[in-house]
């Protein structure tokens, strides 16, 4: 079994570190990952300008680039095989709802499902690395239970994975759950740099707007690990037909 490790919080964040030690107790595992931190770089790829490839003292590969880039570099030609799973994480913080759009967690995984590998994309849902320990420790028994199924060597398929900051002993089960929807972002925040000019930050993400039973935010809420299966599809299937009737009489629509 070999795993190729990736995240986007950096090769220092301590969600992959613990990420490693526990699957390198099952399995071969191979370490690419951003050397800074890249959170919200959703699936971007670097295309202007050269990328860079280190290794750290513990073997770890760091790239000066994106999660996608780590995961496309090592799938492209940096590994000199291809991994039988990509594991992207820990990520510091939930990645629930509209936050898998935005993720640099969820990207990387995203690369390596788009390349015909399964992938799992884990993250804790509370910021600070509370429980990190046992959040890679429930990471590594999942894999083990997909390793049983067997479900590894199958057609690719793409997991999101959020893991409540408690121990291990005290997760709930796993349930399987949609995605929920987030109210819009807060405001813009804005500040004055030394020369007088205006500064811009990107204001922090909604609160829950769907929160409903059958949501990752609900399960979370409630100590369950939430899994979501993922697809790379954004077509709006139910409104085909209706544009398709709405734009009949454009002369440049067929």
């Amino acid at each position: 079994m070999k795993i190729l490790i990736s995240n986007d919080d950096g090769y220092q964040a301590p969600g992959i570190i613990a990420l490693f030690e526990a699957m390198r107790q099952i399995a071969d595992v191979e370490v690419v990952a951003p050397q800074q931190n890249n959170s919200a770089k959703s699936n971007a790829l670097t295309l202007y300008s050269p990328i860079y490839i280190r290794e750290s003292h513990n073997g770890f590969k760091y790239v000066t680039g994106t999660p996608a880039d780590c995961v496309h570099i090592a799938l492209t030609g940096l590994l000199a095989y291809k991994p039988d799973l990509v594991v992207s994480g820990i990520n510091n913080g939930a990645n629930m709802g509209d936050d898998t759009i935005y993720s640099g967690t969820v990207g990387a995984a995203m690369e390596a499902y788009l390349m015909g590998i399964p992938a799992i994309a884990f993250s804790q849902v509370d910021k600070g690395w509370g429980c990190i320990e046992d959040a890679a420790d429930f990471a590594r028994d999942f894999v083990l239970s997909m390793m049983a199924k067997p479900m590894i060597d199958k057609q690719p398929w793409l997991l999101n994975v959020n893991i409540p900051n408690v121990p291990k002993n005290q997760l709930k089960p796993v349930k399987i759950c949609r995605l929920g929807r987030r109210h819009p972002a807060e405001r813009v925040i804005t500040q004055e740099n030394p020369r007088g000019e205006t500064m811009y930050w990107i204001g922090g993400a909604g609160s829950a707007r769907d929160d409903a039973y059958d949501t990752d935010f609900f399960a979370t809420a409630a100590g369950h690990v939430a899994v979501t299966p993922l697809q790379v599809d954004l077509t709006d299937h139910e409104n085909l037909a209706n544009f398709s009737a709405l734009l009949a009489s454009w002369d440049c629509v067929e």
